[in-house]
């Protein structure tokens, strides 16, 4: 499964927790973006390790994409454009 993990979270040793946790698991495509590739039990242990250090006042958002929105990514900076003739984008 492929996972976007975004957080805002103002208390730096809760942050800094979040952000060794995740990058044991995924890639930082952002100061504070994840991308994940992982298994269905590697992501319910992942969501258990978030849940048990965050608080109330943080931010951690989780989506969760399927095969079409993957193939329907793309960087914006990339030869392939959302726009193109015959893309399948739009």
């Amino acid at each position: 499964m492929f996972v976007l993990i975004a957080y805002d979270i103002s208390d730096d040793k809760r942050r800094k927790k979040v952000y060794e946790i995740l990058s044991s698991e995924g890639v930082r495509v952002n100061y504070s973006l994840f991308e994940i590739f992982t298994s269905k039990s590697r992501y319910l242990k992942l969501i258990k390790a978030l849940d048990k250090i965050s608080s109330k006042r943080d931010s951690i958002k989780i989506y969760i994409l399927n095969r079409d929105s993957i193939n329907k990514s793309f960087d914006l900076k990339s030869d392939i454009k959302p726009f193109d003739i015959g893309s399948g984008y739009v």
